[in-house]
């Protein structure tokens, strides 16, 4: 005799997913007539295409390529009863890089006809959201180029720390915009050629990093601390140039022997001369002054 309970399990699960998909066709061509108004009126230069939601209420996303435009269209609140219950809502799809101002939602009932529909999205919703999405697909394209810088920065690091692991251990190469890596001594990792453990964490744009090391022996860490504060080394040209002339170098200092003479200018100094004098005999002559005229000053 078979179970009834397995029976009324398979019933219930061949139930739901009869109704997920009642509810995907619904909503795909929900989304067909859409993006059929939209590029027939041209709006935004046309282009537009849909995806069905994988939510079990149901839902789409309205794609334009040109602009790479997002809008979704989704059955917020299936548990009411009612028109309640009915309503879609529509939102702006930005990236989740983007924290800036968002264009405000607008709802809609899902009884009206789409063309109605359409014209509520362009009149209602889109203005508020164009006004914004342009600052979100900026911060995306910022987040990309940032994204592979950091892939870059982290390709030169695998290159010059073999070893080199992410947060937990893992395989370097899952997360290759990673902002931090990692890296053990020998005392840690048999395999490992590094004189110190250490990790480094690269900077969101991979400008720049921090570095940690442990454990640094005295002389790499000299040798680290002046690769960060080298000497200045003077640089130029040497440009030869003209000197003076050397001065004659003065002879030795010696003594004169004579004596000193007075005389009187005008009536007021009294310049002094010296008078060579024939050595005396028995020892160096004395100097003696003399008045003008070369008689004898009084002594």
């Amino acid at each position: 005799m078979d179970d009834p309970t397995s029976s009324t399990a398979v019933d219930f699960r061949a139930q739901v997913e009869a109704e997920r998909q009642a509810v995907h066709a619904q909503f795909d061509q929900l989304g067909r007539e859409l993006t059929g108004i939209l590029n027939e009126d041209g709006v935004e230069g046309g282009g537009w295409t849909h995806t069905v939601s994988a939510l079990h209420s149901g839902g789409i996303v309205l794609r334009q390529q040109g602009r790479d435009l997002g809008i979704q269209v989704w059955r917020e609140k299936s548990y009411l009863k009612g028109a309640a219950g009915r309503r879609l809502k529509v939102e702006g799809c930005y990236s989740t890089e983007y924290h800036g101002w968002r264009a405000d939602s607008i709802t809609v009932s899902m009884d009206r006809p789409a063309p109605a529909i359409a014209r509520d999205i362009v009149r209602r919703f889109l203005p508020g959201y164009l006004a914004t999405v342009d600052a979100s697909i900026q911060a995306a394209r910022k987040a990309e180029e940032e994204r592979q810088a950091r892939r870059h920065f982290n390709r030169r690091l695998a290159d010059a720390i073999p070893g080199l692991h992410a947060m937990g251990g893992y395989d370097p190469a899952q997360e290759p915009d990673r902002t931090r890596s990692y890296w053990s001594s020998p005392e840690y990792d048999e395999t490992s050629t590094a004189l110190a453990g250490g990790h480094i964490t690269v900077a969101s744009d991979g400008s720049s990093a921090n570095i940690t090391l442990d454990n640094v022996p005295r002389e790499l860490a000299l040798r680290v601390l002046a690769l960060i504060h080298p000497r200045q080394v003077l640089e130029g040209t040497i440009a030869p140039r003209a000197l003076p002339p050397a001065r004659r170098a003065l002879s030795a200092s010696r003594v004169i022997p004579g004596e000193v003479v007075g005389q009187e200018v005008d009536e007021e100094r009294c310049l002094a001369e010296v008078r060579p004098v024939r050595p005396r005999a028995g020892g160096p002559s004395k100097l003696r002054p003399t008045g003008i005229g070369g008689n004898p000053a009084a002594r």
